[in-house]
């Protein structure tokens, strides 16, 4: 979709504009040239074709293997939801920056039509995220007894200027916690632990003389 919005804004480009753009992408190159995206496309996954004879393989088009490294699964429902909607959030201020570069009619129609669907999506997340509790249900997990946890640091926010001032007064230093559970509180961060002793470099790791 939008190799093919690229494409159409080319159309009467000066043609080094056009050359270049083609070059970069197959695909809008495909378009611009009359052929179907799709044919590209099934060319680009020859490889693929070739290599694992129609079996199933988790990869792009380069064969990069997929690693599951954008993947955002938790396990935790409710902070799997949070992690869509900031992934909405991100991707429909994309499209808001890109409908603010467009100047061709067609493109902003396309992009203010990706807006429209990234508001919904937040809204469906948002709504999960309510049947879950909401804030009610903070934090996450909220299976875990709190009790268990150092309760002295669940709700207090750590300035660390290096002068010792405290930090900037805000909703997050003062008042209710988000959770209703706790209060806000600021306090300075310190040093809480021993110096640690690591001992002596081991024999023949070319560590300096000094750390033997």
């Amino acid at each position: 979709m939008l190799a093919t919005a690229v494409a159409l804004n080319l159309e009467e480009a000066p043609l080094s504009l056009q050359e270049t753009a083609a070059a970069a992408n197959p695909v809008v190159n495909a378009v611009m040239g009359g052929e179907r995206p799709r044919h590209m496309v099934e060319g680009m996954l020859h490889k693929h074709l070739l290599s694992t004879g129609l079996a199933a393989f988790p990869g792009n088009s380069d064969g990069v293997p997929f690693d599951c490294s954008h993947v955002y699964a938790s396990g935790n429902l409710a902070g799997d939801m949070f992690a869509n909607v900031t992934a909405e959030a991100t991707g429909r201020t994309l499209a808001v920056r890109l409908y603010n570069a467009a100047h061709d009619p067609g493109m902003k129609d396309m992009l203010s039509f990706l807006i429209a669907r990234d508001t919904m999506h937040q809204q469906q997340w948002l709504a999960v995220i309510e049947e879950l509790g909401g804030t009610a249900a903070l934090p996450i997990p909220n299976s875990f007894d709190q009790s268990l946890e150092k309760q002295e640091f669940s709700y207090a926010f750590f300035g660390t200027d290096k002068d010792g001032n405290p930090p900037p007064a805000g909703r997050y230093s003062a008042g209710p916690s988000m959770d209703g559970k706790g209060q806000f509180t600021a306090v300075q961060a310190t040093p809480m632990g021993d110096e640690p002793v690591l001992g002596p470099a081991r024999d023949g790791s070319g560590a300096q003389k000094e750390q033997m």
